[in-house]
């Protein structure tokens, strides 16, 4: 019927290169959503770290506040979720007009 299109398909392979071509445009597209979800699960993994020790952090030092620094051991290691928190709490430090300062660090382990 379509003497022209016989031709196309038994000699000249353009099927196989078309099919080819568009298996590799998916690839690419699959390939460039997968970098992406990784990309957010790495964020949201930062931000939750980054939330946890703020808030470590933060009670820590309530808590050395409101003992006087009694009894507070002045470093440490914290496990929350399977994520190794590195707690260092400096000594309470005077300024000038008397006013007591305490430093809390809090570091956390980046590869897991």
């Amino acid at each position: 019927m379509f003497p022209q299109f016989k031709k196309l398909n038994n000699e000249s392979g353009i099927v196989l290169f078309i099919v080819l071509m568009t298996a590799m445009i998916i690839m690419i597209f699959c390939l460039g959503i997968l970098t992406q979800s990784m990309n957010e699960i790495n964020y949201a993994q930062q931000q939750v770290d980054q939330i946890s020790t703020d808030e470590l952090a933060k009670g820590l030092w309530w808590n050395a506040y409101s003992s006087g620094m009694n009894g507070i051991v002045p470093s440490g290691s914290v496990n929350i979720a399977g994520r190794s928190y590195q707690i260092v709490i400096g000594s309470p430090v005077t300024d000038a007009t008397g006013i007591n300062s305490y430093n809390v660090v809090v570091n956390y382990d980046t590869f897991q």
